[in-house]
């Protein structure tokens, strides 16, 4: 969830939570409340439905005596009488006993019966007789005593004025009041607790959390640490930023890595070119003071050291460029002058220029080009030739049979199941993404030899930077491990692909494409 959608929950949680719950907790108590009004003075149900009377105390006071005084108005007006008779009035004051409520009755202006003096000794007085109307009625509330008071005037039957008073002590109903008060603000704290503390562990496994993590994943790479991976354990934008963060430390350490690994591979290249130039220094040296010191003292002999002199400038000189252009890969100066060339012309003066140098090797050159002769692609070709020579040079230098063979093959279309996976783009059914019409606008060249081969281990790593299969027998032939990178280099800023197959005791085949130039 992202995290907006985090605030927007955060905000129904503190509104819609402590309202639901706060409702559920109020309507509890209200019911809570009215059960208890209820069953101590028997009151109707039916009064105490709804909130009503709560939000209007007024009302509950007036309906927890209204049964009673319904009751004893009943008797006032149809058997007045009775209110004289000592067994029912005794019998009344223990119903009403029980609900904190007690009778008085007047006979005239006198108090006939008082069902609790001490109580109603503490009274206001109570009004007397007033003109007489069925509808009379008289209620009061005594503030100081707690008290409710209702009254009613009637008649005996001598035609004598009568009262009755229904007088109940409240002191009781307040605590419920209280406790219901009470109840209330303890369920409406309790509820503002949970929702805070709710909110406080969500918010904090969903943003305090996972931004903890990335504070101690910094302060590791701050440390130079780059082995501890930041753990993702949201969606929202804070997990976006630990997955960048993630990618970001991997791309460190790839790059810390690589680097490691260029200064590594610099130094071997450094030992191993200091060791090359090394070796046709001392014999430079070596030679040159034979001339001095008159070793050398036939003409032959002399021309002989002479051009042992000139072969071993010539290696210095080889190696000395290998790292002139080793630099301008580096810094991505590489300097390349494209023309368009006639693809079947051009190889053919290249297998001119080579099969000579070839064939004082004692291998053979085999040349095929199944391209149509007016085939051209763009090219710059002192490059395109420095790729041929460092691959055809490579299969000199490691020729291990006594009559070579190096293979030159140009072919028009790039047969599918030639490109390695790494090259290939596959549908699900297993055909090429890409079409045969846009295959045919490369063409792939093709050298093969007889030597000795690759080791498939060594074969995925052969056009890295100073990469040797064979160190023991690379330090013997010589040569910096730049060549087959430098290759790669060319072709790809030729927009062409290189790779490589190989069969150990049978020989070495490297591919590399060519895109024509189809409108002359």
């Amino acid at each position: 969830m992202k995290i907006r959608g985090r605030l927007i929950v955060a905000f129904l949680i503190m509104t819609v939570f402590p309202l639901f719950a706060g409702a559920i907790s109020f309507h509890r108590t209200v019911q809570i409340q009215a059960d208890n009004i209820i069953a101590y003075y028997s009151a109707d149900p039916d009064d105490y439905k709804g909130y009503g009377f709560i939000l209007n105390p007024v009302q509950v006071l007036y309906k927890i005596t209204s049964k009673d005084f319904n009751a004893i108005t009943n008797i006032a007006e149809d058997n007045p009488d009775k209110l004289l008779d000592s067994s029912v009035i005794n019998s009344i004051t223990n119903i009403l006993a029980g609900r904190d409520t007690f009778i008085v009755i007047r006979y005239e202006d006198s108090d006939f019966y008082i069902g609790d003096k001490e109580c109603y000794g503490k009274m206001l007085t109570l009004p007397y007789f007033t003109e007489y109307s069925k509808d009379n009625s008289y209620i009061s509330l005594d503030t100081k005593n707690s008290l409710l008071i209702r009254g009613k005037d009637f008649y005996f039957t001598d035609n004598a004025k009568g009262q009755f008073y229904l007088i109940t002590d409240l002191s009781k109903l307040m605590p419920y009041w209280k406790n219901s008060l009470r109840d209330l603000m303890v369920c409406f704290l309790a509820i503002i607790v949970i929702t805070g503390a709710i909110l406080i562990i969500w918010l904090y496994h969903s943003i305090v959390k996972p931004l903890n993590i990335l504070h101690i994943a910094t302060m590791q790479i701050g440390a130079g640490n780059l082995d501890s991976p930041v753990r993702v354990t949201s969606s929202d934008e804070i997990g976006e930023l630990c997955r960048d963060f993630e990618e970001m430390r991997i791309r460190l350490k790839s790059i810390l890595e690589e680097r490691i690994q260029y200064e590594q591979n610099t130094r071997d290249m450094m030992g191993s070119i200091s060791h090359d130039l090394k070796t046709p220094l001392t014999a430079i040296k070596g030679y040159a003071e034979g001339l001095i010191d008159g070793v050398a003292a036939t003409p032959g002999k002399q021309e002989k050291y002479l051009k042992t002199i000139i072969a071993k400038a010539v290696d210095m000189t080889y190696l000395v460029d290998e790292l002139s252009l080793f630099a301008k890969i580096e810094q991505n100066a590489l300097p390349y002058n494209f023309t368009v060339l006639n693809i079947g012309s051009y190889f053919e003066d290249c297998i001119d220029e080579i099969a000579f140098d070839l064939e004082s090797h004692n291998i053979k050159v085999a040349y095929e080009n199944s391209t149509d002769k007016d085939t051209f692609i763009t090219a710059d070709p002192e490059q395109l030739k420095r790729v041929i020579n460092n691959i055809t040079g490579n299969s000199v230098k490691y020729m291990d049979k006594s009559e070579g063979i190096i293979k030159i093959t140009i072919s028009n279309v790039i047969p599918p199941p030639v490109l390695p996976p790494l090259y290939r783009q596959i549908n699900e059914d297993g055909t090429d993404l890409i079409p045969p019409k846009a295959q045919e606008e490369f063409i792939q060249v093709e050298i093969s030899d007889n030597g000795p081969g690759i080791d498939k281990r060594d074969l995925p790593f052969i056009f890295d930077h100073f990469y040797r299969a064979d160190a023991s027998r690379n330090s013997s032939k010589g040569g910096s491990g730049l060549g087959l990178a430098i290759v790669q280099k060319i072709i790809s800023d030729h927009n062409g692909k290189i790779w490589a197959t190989s069969t150990l005791g049978k020989g070495t085949s490297v591919y590399f494409t060519l895109k024509k130039r189809l409108n002359i």
